[in-house]
């Protein structure tokens, strides 16, 4: 006989998850690590770069820092807020 899974306790893990990304996509500092993590994944020199063509790794390197700059925007907009708006926090401490 095969063991059930425990529906009710994966639904309240997952619940919880949920609502955990939602508040840390709403901080500046997760915004501030997106930005970081596009930067460093921009081209460099000295990385191996294949078949690509300078106009292809500049091109990368453009989008890559493009993205990067929306992440710091973002951020920005996060720091300008005050707080966690309060239905949220309602949720979370339901959820916890």
């Amino acid at each position: 006989m095969t063991a059930r899974p425990d529906l009710t306790g994966y639904v309240a893990h997952f619940r919880s998850r949920v609502v955990q990304d939602a508040l840390n996509e709403a901080t500046s500092d997760y915004w501030i690590g997106r930005a970081k993590t596009f930067e460093e994944a921009a081209p460099r020199p000295g990385d191996f770069t294949g078949a690509a063509t300078p106009a292809d790794l500049d091109a990368q390197r453009q989008r890559l820092l493009e993205t990067a700059r929306a992440c710091r925007n973002r951020a920005a907009v996060a720091q300008m807020q005050d707080g966690i708006d309060p239905d949220i926090e309602a949720v979370w401490n339901e959820a916890s």
